[in-house]
């Protein structure tokens, strides 16, 4: 069955008259975070939920995911919807009732209200299977924000076999309350890191004469990595090179043998990202040879790149405007943040929303990842309602 204007409607009296249970698993989740890879008690509260839902199947590819499938009573494709559970190692300062209550782990980004939207839209969507087509499972990852990542140990584990498209949706502390964003092409960046080991010869700092200073050379490497930036990439490709950490030394008065630096590396383009690294190595090893010196680079490529495909992306915004009729689509220009979701995308179509979640009136205003981060709970039914509306767009027969 199509998405059409009735049962958009019928959606929508289904999403608010559910909206306070699904506020309640958010804060449950919030109240309760856990850090990626550890997040046993939420796994095990989110699957009792589900199977308290009739006509799902439920099983748990790694230890702290899940997976649950819904099967239509329609023919049609297999859409997979997910949603990220883990939480940060962040102490939460906030004085509500639904404060983390777990000593240095808080959703800061809000992922649990990603899990209570995946949830309600479950709970929606059975009611409906009378009407939908083909199959729906929904995808409770774990450690979205810790490298290597759940994403891609769920797919290892097999959960995208068989499946046609996939779509996410996350939170947005930077966009009001009533907006949503489907873009085209890149979403969010890819995020890479190094560490670069700069190896002098120390000595007193009264004879520098007599030293290969690390310090000095890699203060020059630091300014000269720039140059990937402003000198070797072309003006049209995003790309951000960061140094984020530089220690060395003991004393004042001792030039130290060494210095060791980290890095963040970030940006939409394959081949611009492939690139980087020799790029790192050439500046750094030409800066150092130059003045005695040597390093040496590792090198960890994290997550690719989230690139929209652009029929799934379409298809997305198509189901906002019918579900979500009072939610204008919102522009904007793709996230230099990144997120493991790409996982699900290698060789599958997919497509990642972003939800408005800022609310001046409620001073809800703070970035993700901050102490004080919170997001307006009136997000929470537009996310249920474009997960549960987008399998009717998503999944009809080829």
């Amino acid at each position: 069955m199509a998405l059409t204007e009735p049962l958009a409607r019928d959606m929508a009296g289904l999403a608010r008259a559910q909206h306070a249970e699904v506020v309640s698993w958010r804060r449950h989740l919030h109240r309760n975070a856990e850090l990626s890879f550890k997040e046993f008690d939420s796994a095990d509260f989110l699957e009792r939920e589900l199977r308290r839902i009739d006509g799902l199947a439920i099983e748990r590819p790694t230890p702290t995911s899940l997976v649950a499938r819904l099967r239509g009573a329609l023919p049609g494709r297999v859409l997979a919807i997910r949603a990220d559970i883990d939480a940060l190692p962040i102490q939460d300062q906030k004085t509500c009732d639904y404060a983390s209550t777990r000593p240095g782990a808080m959703h800061a980004c809000g992922h649990d209200g990603h899990a209570a939207m995946l949830l309600g839209a479950a709970r929606l969507l059975a009611q409906l299977r009378e009407q939908l087509p083909g199959e729906v499972r929904f995808f409770f990852q774990h450690a979205e924000e810790q490298h290597p990542g759940g994403a891609q140990q769920m797919v290892d584990a097999g959960v995208m076999n068989g499946v046609d498209r996939i779509i996410a949706a996350h939170v947005m502390s930077t966009v009001d309350t009533g907006r949503i964003t489907v873009l085209d092409g890149p979403a969010f960046a890819s995020s890479d890191r190094f560490v670069l080991r700069v190896q002098g010869r120390g000595g007193h700092a009264a004879n520098p004469d007599r030293c290969v200073d690390p310090i000095w050379i890699g203060a020059q490497i630091v300014a000269n990595l720039q140059a990937i930036v402003a000198r070797n990439t072309d003006a049209h490709d995003a790309l951000i090179v960061s140094v984020t950490r530089f220690v060395a030394g003991t004393a004042f008065n001792v030039i130290p043998d060494g210095a060791e630096l980290w890095g963040s590396v970030r940006c939409f383009d394959p081949g611009v990202r492939e690139a980087v690294p020799g790029r790192i190595e050439r500046i750094a090893r030409g800066i150092a040879e130059a003045h005695g010196a040597t390093i040496a680079l590792d090198y960890v490529h994290g997550y690719r790149p989230v690139v929209n495909d652009p029929a799934v992306a379409g298809a997305l915004r198509e189901a906002a405007r019918l579900a979500l009729p009072e939610v204008p689509l919102h522009a904007m220009r793709p996230l230099p943040n990144s997120e493991d979701f790409s996982a699900f995308t290698v060789g599958t179509p997919g497509a990642y929303a972003l939800i408005g979640a800022r609310s001046a009136a409620k001073r809800i205003e703070h970035p993700h990842h901050h102490p004080l981060f919170d997001f307006d709970e009136d997000a929470l039914e537009h996310g249920v309602r474009l997960f549960a509306a987008a399998p009717f767009v998503l999944n009809q027969p080829a």
